[in-house]
């Protein structure tokens, strides 16, 4: 579902709704934990976006924002970072994977 809101506000808002945009997602599997457990890690970078000037509100209504920056979190007890950078959105997905038995 994160992944789902992440790709529609770029749509509207973002990389994939402007000609000059740029979209570059990765994601890796990597050990954090003492114990082994592992992490899926998800970078999701946006370049070449026309922002808002400084000052203002980013565009929409910030619930799709809410959803990832705090329900991921509390749910799945995943780490989520998000930053407006200069030219588009940076976020960080860390959602734990199930640890066996």
């Amino acid at each position: 579902m994160a992944l789902h809101e992440l790709a529609t506000n770029t749509v509207k808002y973002g990389a994939l709704g402007q000609p000059q945009g740029r979209l570059t997602v990765s994601w890796a599997l990597r050990q954090e934990e003492p114990d082994g457990h592992k992490w899926l890690h998800i970078d999701w970078r946006e370049s070449g976006v026309a922002m808002p000037p400084a000052g203002t509100r980013p565009y929409g209504s910030g619930q799709g924002r809410a959803l990832i920056e705090r329900a991921l979190p509390c749910q799945f007890g995943a780490r989520t970072t998000y930053v407006l950078g200069p030219d588009g959105a940076l976020h960080d997905r860390r959602p734990g994977l199930p640890r066996p038995g």
